[in-house]
């Protein structure tokens, strides 16, 4: 009796131990985007913890809502009030120009280098988004586009017309085209002149006169291009991707 009993109790271990879930290594435990994230159920935009691939963590902050099935990684935002510091105006994306790289924030922020190349190395696009805060992505003034098409983080050149996927500023819309950009070291951060023409996408009817600036740099400003409305306006860059 005693020996069928263990026997007995032998064959429930055996049998709950092939029906207790296992962690598997390959799993994704340590996020490294917030891609990663929204692909183990998240869907709340916020602060989260990522890793780098050296296992240090660091938060940022994830979009998982405004385009759906897909979360964005901020990597830099700043307002208008802020657009003269040179993290803003004259360091290229492939400089260390950190600023606030511990507290995520909309107006005042910038991630170190290794950082960024960290999440774009889990990213498949970029983009760049105005006034997120208050406007979230409703596709107006609005820049988004693939890192093997146009990878921002290398690019160095003035006035090049580089392949982008959508675009659009003060309501002129691009898809799948290409758009004139600027990048020089210590000179001009990444950005459009939209007063200029010679690309696919031409923006120039409602600019402003002496090369206005859409999503950096900043030396001529418009009103009517949401990132600088005012004062308050802001501009966002983000990596991501799609599930």
């Amino acid at each position: 009796m005693i020996y069928v009993s263990l026997l007995l109790v032998l064959i429930f271990l055996v049998t709950w131990g092939k029906s207790c879930p296992v962690i598997k290594p390959s799993q994704n435990v340590f996020h490294k985007s917030c891609l990663d994230y929204l692909n183990t159920g998240a869907t709340e935009s916020g602060v989260y913890r990522i890793y780098n691939d050296a296992g240090n963590s660091f938060p940022v902050y994830c979009d998982m809502k405004t385009e759906p099935g897909n979360a964005w990684t901020l990597v830099m935002s700043w307002s208008n009030k802020n657009r003269a510091l040179s993290q803003f105006r004259s360091s290229v994306c492939s400089t260390n120009a950190p600023v606030n790289e511990n507290a995520p924030n909309f107006n005042l922020y910038r991630q170190t280098l290794s950082r960024m190349q960290s999440i774009k190395s889990h990213s498949t696009h970029w983009r760049g988004t105005c006034s997120y805060p208050t406007h979230g992505v409703d596709y107006r003034d609005y820049v988004r586009g693939n890192f093997s098409d146009f990878d921002i983080m290398t690019f160095l050149g003035v006035g090049v017309c580089k392949k982008v996927e959508y675009i659009n500023i003060r309501g002129h819309i691009g898809i799948h085209t290409t758009a004139r950009w600027w990048q020089q070291l210590n000179t001009f951060s990444l950005h459009i002149d939209s007063g200029s023409s010679g690309c696919g996408f031409v923006p120039v009817a409602g600019s402003v006169s002496n090369g206005e600036d859409n999503f950096g740099y900043y030396s001529v400003t418009n009103p009517n291009f949401r990132c600088t409305a005012n004062s308050s306006a802001t501009t966002q860059w983000w990596f991501g991707g799609h599930l």
